[in-house]
């Protein structure tokens, strides 16, 4: 028994109850995860952020205004549930680059994102319950290095986050990852194939590929390594799965990227036996207007974007292509909106994930002129994502009678249906057995039938129907 392991023990005759809550990327997810395995190994028993508990930790995001707004939420709530005698925890992103704001007096301790990875060992120190919280957070510049745990299986989840990368060396104007992540850092290729293998020897059939800035992938590393190549270690693995990778960068989402991904994607002929890339691609486009792109310090234009999306269109039959976008960045004039929208428009774009311009300490943007009203901006996000409404229902129709394969999730408890995605991304419903939860299965797709009012949810929701496919 470990020291840490020996402090939970000792200070309970039964062990201490940890329940963690994830917010933000799906990095943040996976490094919950790795947080909830540590802890779990030191002797805590894991319970639901909804139960009592004697340890609460909310694992925080700090990409908008609104994600600190909720990490503190989380935390009042933690108290409400735990009461006077639990230990309330913020850990990662906004204790380390939003800390003051973090103070509040619910909360016992911030851990920055060196210190949360050590969670178990952090929570064994000596603890004095003060006014304000203790904080622990260290410089993120000082980490050079990427910390990663293998984990035997990624909790309950049917799909595996990896973690392959962390860190963005760009300086975006309206982005704080910098400031709470640090530096680009990547994962030894071999290091990710072991973690990799471990994860699907635990029965998952999907990995998801997670990083800050995951297309920098293998810069930082010796020999120096890409994207596309881990990719197509990865697929070497003698196992049936599927991959899925993050968001990737417009610039980073290279010609030779394309290649490897459209010549192992599902369908593709010269694609793996029982493995392949799934054909869904998110990139974070921000704006189709190239003076909103410059003052936000993006490298590329809306022409350039465009391209790629275009260029993954026409190699990638049924590709489902994401898009985050940011409406009411300081100075965008009126007519710069619509050019982002008339971008969206001529788009293969799929579907949208649009935020209003969010504020955030330590960023260029936030002394910029020409900030825009909330009211203005919550106007120009409700005409992008009617527009994205519209190009998902597109999509989807477009889909009916193809087949796929669609990894099962649960069964739903309101009509017993089994629920999944499909490798593009397409929310399926189907009749089946059991044995289908938590593992991939040839579909054709089809609208959901009319009975029992399934019709109406596919307005309300845009699945369809999975036909099993021998």
């Amino acid at each position: 028994m470990n020291e840490t392991s020996k402090a939970v023990k000792s200070a309970s005759a039964k062990p201490l109850r940890l329940a963690l809550a994830n917010l933000g990327c799906k990095l943040n997810h996976a490094e919950g995860e790795a947080m909830k395995h540590l802890c779990a190994g030191a002797g805590y028993e894991l319970v639901p952020f909804s139960r009592e508990a004697d340890v609460y930790v909310v694992n925080s995001c700090t990409v908008t205004a609104e994600a600190d707004r909720e990490g503190r939420r989380l935390a009042r709530r933690a108290r409400r549930t735990g009461g006077a005698d639990a230990r309330v925890v913020i850990a990662g992103c906004s204790a380390q680059a939003n800390a003051e704001r973090m103070l509040i007096p619910e909360v016992d301790l911030l851990l920055g994102n060196r210190e949360k990875l050590h969670l178990h060992e952090e929570l064994a120190k000596p603890h004095e319950r003060d006014e304000k919280p203790e904080m622990r957070v260290s410089p993120i510049e000082e980490s050079l290095d990427i910390e990663s745990v293998v984990l035997p299986q990624f909790g309950s989840r049917t799909r595996a986050y990896l973690k392959v990368q962390d860190g963005c060396n760009f300086s975006c104007s309206f982005c704080a990852t910098t400031i709470a992540r640090g530096a680009s850092r990547s994962l030894e290729v071999d290091s990710c194939v072991e973690h990799a293998d471990t994860l699907l020897s635990g029965g998952h059939e999907e990995l998801v590929l997670t990083g800050i800035h995951l297309g920098a992938y293998g810069r930082d590393i010796k020999p120096r390594s890409t994207l596309s190549r881990l990719v197509s270690r990865l697929l070497g693995i003698e196992r049936t799965f599927r991959l899925r990778l993050s968001s990737v960068e417009p610039g980073e989402f290279t010609r030779e990227l394309i290649r490897v991904v459209a010549s192992e994607a599902y369908g593709a002929s010269s694609s793996n036996e029982g493995r392949y890339v799934c054909r869904h691609f998110h990139i974070p486009v921000q704006s189709g207007d190239d003076e909103t792109l410059a003052a936000m310090n993006r490298n590329y234009t809306a022409a350039r974007c465009a391209s790629r999306f275009d260029e993954i269109a026409k190699k990638i039959d049924g590709a489902c292509l994401g898009g985050d976008f940011i409406v009411g960045f300081p100075d965008e004039s009126k007519e710069a909106f619509e050019r982002t929208m008339e971008w969206v428009r001529e788009s293969p774009l799929a579907y949208l994930h649009v935020f209003p311009y969010s504020p955030r300490e330590g960023t260029a943007a936030i002394g910029m002129p020409g900030q825009i009203p909330k009211n203005e901006q919550k106007k120009r996000a409700r005409a992008l994502q009617e527009l994205g409404r519209r190009k998902w229902a597109a999509f989807v129709s477009s889909q009916t009678g193809r087949e796929t394969e669609v990894l099962f999730e649960s069964r739903r408890a309101e009509d017993g249906l089994l629920t999944g995605l499909s490798d593009n991304y397409i929310r399926v419903l189907a009749s089946g057995p059991d044995e289908w939860i938590g593992r991939t299965v040839p579909v054709r797709l089809a609208p959901l039938p009319e009975k029992n009012g399934l019709s109406r949810i596919a307005a309300r929701s845009d699945a369809l129907w999975g036909e099993f496919a021998s």
